[in-house]
C-alpha cells in the first residue's frame, strides 16, 4: 500500500508540472488584430534664414476654389500650406498716385430741368492702387415748384461734406480702369421755406397765400455706391457711380422736414447717381512693362 501511494503522489506531482509549463507559454499575437501605430511627422523647427522643409508624408494638392491644400498621407489632416500660400502681392507703392475730380450730374441734370443741386469736388489717396481713403465737399440748392400743388419749395446754397473709402477690385490691373465698392458719410446743413402756399376756403370759394417761416436743419446720411472709372486721355478719367443712400439724422422741425437735402437728394429718395471728371497725379512713377513683369513674377 505505501508504494501504490508514493506511485500516485509521483503521477499528481509530474501532472501539476506539466500543467504549469503549458501555462507559462507566451501566445502569439494575431497580426490582423493588432493596431497601426500613427505615425506623427516630425517637423523641424526653423531657424532664422534657414528654408522650411515640408515632411515627406505631406503631398500638394488644391480644393475647388483652386487654393493649395496640403494633405498627410499618414494621418489624413489636411491643412493649408504655410510654406508656399502667400498673399497677393501688391504691384504698386503703399501711396501710388493722389486724384481730384469734379462731380457734374447735377449741374447736367439741372439743363435737363431738374430743380435742384449743384455739384461738388473730391479728392481721394490711392493706397496700394486697393484701398481709396475719399473726401468730397460741395454746394446744392433747391427752387421746386411742382405742376399740380400751389406752393414753393425754396432752399438756398448750402454746403455738404462727405468722407468714405472705395475697395478697387483691380488693385493689381492697370490704373488706367478702377471697379470699385464704396461708403460714404454725408453731412449738411442748410436752411430752407415753403412760399407761395395757396389755401382754399371751399364754403367763401376764396383763397388765401401763406408762407412758411425759413427753418434750419442738420442731417446726416450714409450711402453705399457701386462705381467704374476709366481713363480716357493720359490723365484724365471719367467715372461714374450708383449709389444707394440712407438718411440717419435730421432732427425735428415745426413746420415739416426738409424736401431736399444738399448732396443727399430728395426726401424718401432711395438711389442717387455721380458723373465725374477727375485728374490723377502719380506719387511714383511705375511702368506699364514693370508692372506687367512684377505681376508676371
Amino acid at each position: 500500500m505505501s508504494s501504490i501511494r508514493h506511485i500516485l503522489i509521483l503521477v499528481c506531482a509530474m501532472f501539476a508540472v506539466t500543467t504549469m509549463a503549458q501555462r507559462r507559454i507566451t501566445p502569439v499575437a494575431n497580426p490582423e488584430n493588432k493596431r497601426p501605430e500613427t505615425e506623427t511627422p516630425v517637423v523641424k523647427e526653423v531657424k532664422p534664414g534657414e528654408t522650411p522643409v515640408r515632411p515627406v508624408s505631406v503631398i500638394e494638392t488644391h480644393d475647388m476654389e483652386g487654393r493649395v491644400v496640403l494633405v498627410d498621407t499618414i494621418s489624413g489632416v489636411e491643412y493649408h500650406d504655410t510654406i508656399t500660400v502667400k498673399a497677393p502681392p501688391t504691384v504698386y507703392p503703399r501711396f501710388a498716385a493722389v486724384s481730384v475730380g469734379v462731380n457734374v450730374w447735377d449741374a447736367l441734370a439741372r439743363l435737363t430741368g431738374q430743380q435742384y443741386g449743384v455739384g461738388g469736388v473730391w479728392a481721394e489717396l490711392s493706397i496700394h492702387n486697393w484701398f481709396k481713403p475719399i473726401v468730397e465737399f460741395g454746394f446744392g440748392m433747391a427752387d421746386y415748384m411742382p405742376k399740380d400743388e400751389s406752393y414753393r419749395y425754396k432752399s438756398g446754397m448750402a454746403p455738404y461734406f462727405k468722407i468714405g473709402l472705395n475697395y478697387n477690385f483691380l488693385y493689381n490691373s492697370t490704373p488706367d480702369y478702377s471697379v470699385y465698392l464704396g461708403l460714404r458719410y454725408g453731412i449738411s446743413s442748410f436752411s430752407y421755406r415753403i412760399e407761395d402756399v395757396t389755401a382754399v376756403n371751399g364754403y367763401w370759394d376764396e383763397s388765401t397765400t401763406l408762407s412758411v417761416p425759413s427753418q434750419h436743419a442738420t442731417a446726416g446720411y450714409f450711402e453705399f455706391l457701386f462705381g467704374l472709372r476709366v481713363q480716357i486721355w493720359r490723365n484724365i478719367s471719367l467715372g461714374w457711380e450708383l449709389r444707394v443712400h440712407k438718411l440717419l439724422h435730421q432732427g425735428t422741425h415745426l413746420y415739416g422736414d426738409p424736401w431736399y437735402i444738399p448732396g443727399f437728394g430728395t426726401d424718401g429718395s432711395l438711389f442717387s447717381g455721380a458723373f465725374s471728371v477727375s485728374y490723377t497725379l502719380p506719387l511714383q512713377r511705375t511702368s506699364k512693362k514693370s508692372t506687367i513683369s512684377e505681376m508676371e513674377n
